[in-house]
């Protein structure tokens, strides 16, 4: 069911909601996409929200994976420049959806990193990677973001 998206893997970072956990791995499985990574979940996102994501990765033959933090899903995916979806008042870059298209299509690994704290990323996350946004007028939140960015990429593919 899932081996054309194997190279994009979306990570949700910083976590302390459960719904934020389990309305994104909705989001990431039901739009057809494989993996879905948690990094440095807190909280009742820790206790309840990934064993909740968990159950649903199995109900959809999908790869769910927590790490204890941002570098780590770096280092062990590979990935030189991850995404870093902020916030649109936080940077005039808008990500380029015909350039993140493109890199899906020749294969390339394509992380896409959502906060799930109200306060984005920390200085030194956002320098992990691109920080770009959405065309969006405020933050619409980690699952929004995704099913926007993952529509189009799945549409770009047909």
């Amino acid at each position: 069911m899932f081996h054309k998206f194997d190279n994009v893997f979306v990570v949700l970072h910083n976590v302390h909601s459960v719904s934020k956990v389990v309305d994104t791995a909705q989001v990431v499985y039901g739009m057809g996409f494989p993996t879905f990574i948690v990094s440095k979940p807190e909280g009742a996102a820790a206790q309840s929200g990934v064993p909740d994501a968990n159950k649903l990765a199995l109900k959809m033959n999908g790869r769910f994976i927590v790490l204890p933090d941002l570098s780590d899903a770096i280092e062990l995916l590979g990935v030189a420049r991850p995404l870093m979806l902020v916030s649109p008042m936080l940077t005039k870059n808008r990500v380029n959806l015909h350039d993140l298209s493109r890199q899906v299509t020749n294969g390339e690994r394509v992380m896409i990193t959502l906060s799930g704290s109200t306060s984005s990323f920390s200085r030194r996350e956002m320098d992990l990677g691109e920080c770009v946004s959405i065309d969006s007028q405020i933050d619409i939140g980690p699952a929004a973001t995704a099913s926007v960015l993952l529509h189009a990429i799945k549409s770009a593919q047909q």
